[in-house]
């Protein structure tokens, strides 16, 4: 026979196949579910309460907080900068005094020896986070540790000393600079001093003259000049004006120096004179010459007549004065740039080459000197100013509540972890499980159409508190049963399952109940001869049955007994057999012509069989019968077992009608859920009354208005 796989299409996952997996396993996945969130939470629970507490502070690159002297310009943006204090925050310069000043060695050993400055150190390191916040210069200095307290001050402690090292690293660098420097200015100080006594020496020696405080290198001819031009332009103006102010009448002059020159004296002096004639004028068209108003008005008259002219004598030898001073000026002006170009000229020779050349050497040294002399001035200065590296924004405070262990995360990552745990086990435990859980799987691997789905909990139907539900499973398929019937009549059918307690006897039990409810006459017959089970449904004893009659001790009508249901009769195992004795009777003759007999007495026949694996009894009974349905129960067996059970049927001439699934879970099967949802559905629109609210409300429930 072809094989079956090679027709069924190659099956692909679907979403809703990993569902029905989780779905299936739910059980499970909750457990170990609940299990890890216990364990987190038992865990969490035992752990010791961790505090937190930051210190921020503001790290930039080293400026003074005034600037005493003007700068050329910081430099330019280090990348490196905010990653290398970060370094400094946690290495053993910054912590190790931190760790003496709050003896942690001690503390943190818990009554026994001192722990290694080193081992604390790594302690230390582990218990604080420094974070950098990204565009800014602020770092945050965070400490975890039992005591809340201790968390604070070793955050603001870590804080300070960092603060601290870079001002004593700075000051330290600078002391170090300022003594290289103080040597360095020693050492040219010396230098400049040689120079001065070379200097010196030579001018001696060549006779160099010297013009006052003043080295003949240090002017120049054209200076001089340029003094001696200005001077005479100075001496042209007050030469002219001079003259000028000689050709003018005495009231002209009055005038033009009073109005040129400015001066308030002469011209309150020049007003009273003009007030005064004015009065005498007035006072001689009234009085006579000898009127004693008439004589003090020239006596006024005549005194501010002579202090103007004493004023303007003054004023105009004052001009002499300043010109002859210009002119002695310019005469000595002119003599000393004779004198210089006359020196210049004898320093231009060879002879006082050396002269000239002591002195460049001079004044490099004079400047070089100077130059240091101001650079260690200002960098003691700037020593002295506070400078502003690190700047403390917030302080660590104790903290209210622990940070650690965190309950709202270890919970979540705990059900996280144990529900992908439950999951991952769910889904290894359906890997190992082989047996046959969906309809697919039965037409997939056995190759057989799927007659009946049998949920769990079924009871026999004969009980008055059989549900309505397992009825009418068995009803649907009993009427699968008879579509897959080949041809009319009796219909003679085999129960069989691939191993014990799949239902078999069960299955057949209440699918005799369902035909019997029909009407119909239903024989069972009882074909384990070796553990019979089937006559228990029946209150009927297993004496008297087929073994007997096989062997012949009994006749047919003797063997055939009423059952204590209606339309069923039943035909027990009888006595028990070998398994050497079974066989033979069951291949028998005699069993071949009860076959046929109790075909023509009855319209539906079961035979119940024992386990088709281990025997072959099964096999040889599908045979003899010629019709058989197979019993599998849901995700009980591998479904290795009921494929080698259908080959054995095959092989042995009998032909399986179909499969029916047993006591399925009908909430995890996605295909069998949904059958049955809906069939229970129907009969809950069924069996409610007619008429009424109620049945319009659920008219259009079915009608999907609702």
């Amino acid at each position: 026979m072809e094989s079956n796989k090679s027709l069924m299409p190659e099956a692909r996952l679907h979403f809703l196949d990993y569902w029905r997996v989780v779905k299936s396993r739910k059980a499970i996945v909750f457990v170990v579910f609940l299990i890890v969130v216990l364990v987190a939470a038992t865990v969490t629970f035992f752990q010791p309460k961790i505090y937190a507490s930051a210190s921020r502070i503001k790290v930039e690159q080293e400026r003074l907080t005034v600037e005493v002297f003007q700068q050329q310009g910081y430099a330019g943006y280090d990348p490196y900068f905010l990653q290398t204090q970060y370094e400094i925050i946690q290495s053993q310069k910054i912590l190790y005094p931190v760790i003496e000043r709050f003896d942690l060695r001690k503390r943190w050993a818990y009554g026994g020896d001192p722990l290694p400055l080193e081992m604390t150190f790594r302690m230390l390191r582990r218990a604080m986070s420094v974070q950098r916040f990204r565009d800014t210069s602020l770092i945050e200095i965070r400490v975890f540790d039992q005591n809340p307290q201790l968390a604070a001050d070793l955050a603001n402690s870590i804080a300070d000393t960092f603060e601290k090292d870079r001002l004593e690293v700075r000051r330290q660098q600078t002391m170090k600079g300022i003594a290289k420097v103080q040597e360095e200015l020693e050492k040219q100080e010396k230098k400049v001093r040689e120079a001065q006594d070379k200097v010196e020496r030579l001018r001696k020696e060549l006779n160099v003259q010297v013009f006052g405080t003043v080295k003949l290198n240090d002017m120049t001819v054209q200076q001089l000049e340029s003094q001696l031009t200005l001077a005479r332009v100075e001496f042209v103006g007050r030469d002219t004006r001079l003259k000028e102010l000689k050709k003018l009448t005495h009231e002209q002059l009055r005038n033009a120096i009073a109005t040129v020159l400015g001066d308030p004296t002469l011209q309150q002096l020049s007003q009273q004179l003009s007030d005064s004639e004015v009065r005498l004028a007035v006072l001689k068209q009234d009085f006579g010459p000898d009127h004693p108003q008439v004589k003090g008005a020239v006596v006024q008259r005549d005194t501010l007549s002579q202090q103007v002219e004493s004023r303007l004598d003054g004023i105009m030898r004052g001009y002499e004065v300043e010109f002859r001073m210009y002119q002695e000026r310019v005469s000595e002006l002119q003599k000393q740039l004779d004198e210089l170009k006359k020196a210049s000229v004898d320093m231009e020779s060879e002879a006082f080459l050396p002269f000239r050349n002591a002195q460049r050497e001079e004044e490099s040294e004079m400047k070089l000197y100077e130059v240091l002399k101001q650079r260690l001035q200002q960098v003691s200065i700037e020593l002295q100013v506070p400078r502003s590296p690190v700047e403390k924004i917030d302080s660590g405070e104790p903290s209210l509540a622990p940070v650690k262990p965190n309950w709202t995360l270890n919970l979540t990552l705990g059900g996280l972890v144990g529900l992908l745990l439950g999951i991952g086990l769910a889904f290894f435990i359906e890997f190992l499980d082989t047996s046959l859980k969906i309809m697919d799987d039965v037409e997939r691997y056995l190759g057989l159409p799927v007659l009946g789905v049998i949920p769990q909990q079924a009871v026999l139907l004969s009980n008055a508190n059989a549900s309505q539900l397992h009825l009418e499973a068995y009803r649907m398929l009993r009427t699968n049963l008879d579509f897959s019937y080949p041809g009319t009549g009796t219909k003679s059918i085999a129960i069989l399952s691939s191993a014990a307690g799949e239902g078999k006897s069960f299955t057949l039990a209440n699918l005799a109940f369902v035909y019997a409810q029909q009407g119909l006459r239903v024989l069972v017959v009882d074909t384990d001869l070796r553990r019979p089970t089937a006559h228990k449904y029946y209150g009927i004893g297993r004496e008297n049955g087929l073994s007997d009659y096989l062997a012949g001790s009994q006749t047919l009508d003797e063997v055939i007994h009423q059952s204590n249901q209606p339309n069923i009769w039943m035909i027990p195992a009888g006595e028990p057999q070998s398994a050497k004795a079974a066989l033979p009777l069951l291949t028998s003759q005699r069993m071949n012509h009860l076959i046929h007999e109790l075909a023509q007495r009855f319209d539906v026949v079961l035979y119940d069989t024992p386990p088709v694996l281990g025997i072959s009894d099964a096999a040889v009974v599908a045979r003899e019968v010629g019709n058989a349905i197979l019993v599998v129960q849901h995700r009980r067996y591998p479904r290795a077992m009921s494929q080698r059970a259908r080959k054995m049927i095959e092989h042995a001439g009998g032909k399986l009608l179909g499969v029916v699934a047993n006591n399925v879970h009908v909430d995890t099967g996605d295909n069998y859920y949904y059958y049955h949802e809906h069939y229970e559905h129907y009969l809950r629109e069924r069996e409610k009354p007619s008429g009424g609210k109620q049945t319009k409300t659920d008219e259009m429930k079915l009608e999907g208005k609702y």
